[in-house]
């Protein structure tokens, strides 16, 4: 299995600089921001749950203030006005008291109690028809009221999951321009060493930008500058070299041109004809090198070849 999740992420992780630096700053900080997303729901939650509950039980306690106050034969016609999106009240008994009470709907039923006051009861009960909660309470003359709670609990906007959505996509933005700032230094230099002039006569880097990106193409330009240092001289003594062989391939040249007619002699000229051209083929490269190059001591030695005749 782990062999196999190793040839998974394998194939995953990208090949490039730049995707791999994308991958680890984008799930980072995705993953940083979803933590604190959910943190901040999971506060917001609780904070609406107790803001909810402490409203819920004032509003409780001052309908059934209401509801002592008016006749009993007036109290169904305010059932609908007293009740609420997430509970209703009913004028009916019924349903078996919740014997083991989690801390939380214990500290909500006491503080019902509380706001009550000590003519009142309140106890959490399983109603008949089933729902989801059900308070059962009495009032001062002895009629039941139960309480049907529908809240299923803190909701979420609809406007927060896009909102996570735009900022995922303001944190990719942001990522993509870090990495593609970071990594075109090194696009610079792949382009200095692969392109037109990457034969050790090319435009030097800008040695500006970051410190570490200056001393690279600080770095970069030292080593081109050593390289055509290197090909100048090899250069210059190419020159020297051909020139140097002219005055010894014009005498044997002459020399052979006083042996009788023989194959020696033919064979001897041919020979001497393909030094020269060896010869002008080194001319013409230092002379090349000399107009397109750095100027270096090459030049004096190629000023100094002049074509032989």
């Amino acid at each position: 299995m782990s062999a196999r999740f190793r040839r998974m992420a394998a194939r995953l992780w990208p090949g490039s600089l730049f995707g791999r630096l994308a991958m680890i700053l984008f799930s980072g900080l995705v993953a940083a921001h979803v933590l604190a997303f959910v943190w901040i729901v999971l506060d917001h939650m609780a904070i609406e749950d107790e803001v909810g509950n402490k409203f819920a039980a004032v509003d409780v306690a001052e309908a059934v203030a209401i509801l002592d106050y008016v006749k009993p034969q007036e109290r169904p016609a305010w059932l609908d006005r007293l009740s609420r999106l997430h509970y209703r009240y009913f004028l009916r008994d019924g349903g078996e008291l919740e014997a083991e009470l989690p801390k939380r709907r214990q500290a909500n039923i006491a503080r019902l109690r509380a706001l009550l006051g000590p003519d009142h009861d309140a106890n959490f009960v399983y109603p008949d028809p089933p729902a989801r909660r059900a308070i059962l309470m009495h009032l001062r003359d002895g009629s039941p009221l139960t309480l049907e709670i529908y809240w299923q609990g803190a909701s979420i906007s609809p406007w927060l999951p896009t909102a996570l959505a735009v900022q995922l996509c303001i944190i990719a933005f942001f990522v993509w321009l870090a990495v593609k700032l970071a990594t075109q230094p090194l696009a610079r230099l792949e382009q200095a060493a692969n392109g037109p002039g990457s034969d050790s006569r090319g435009e030097p880097l800008p040695e500006d930008g970051p410190k570490e990106v200056a001393r690279v193409a600080a770095a970069f330009n030292a080593m081109q500058r050593r390289i055509a240092e290197q090909v100048a001289e090899r250069i210059q003594i190419l020159a020297a070299i051909s020139h140097d062989l002219q005055t010894p391939i014009t005498r044997m040249r002459l020399r052979a041109d006083f042996l009788g007619d023989s194959d020696a002699k033919e064979k001897l000229q041919g020979d001497l004809q393909e030094m020269q051209t060896l010869v002008k083929q080194g001319l013409a490269l230092a002379r090349e090198y000399d107009d397109i190059g750095p100027p270096t001591s090459a030049h004096v030695a190629v000023e100094a070849s002049p074509e032989p005749s």
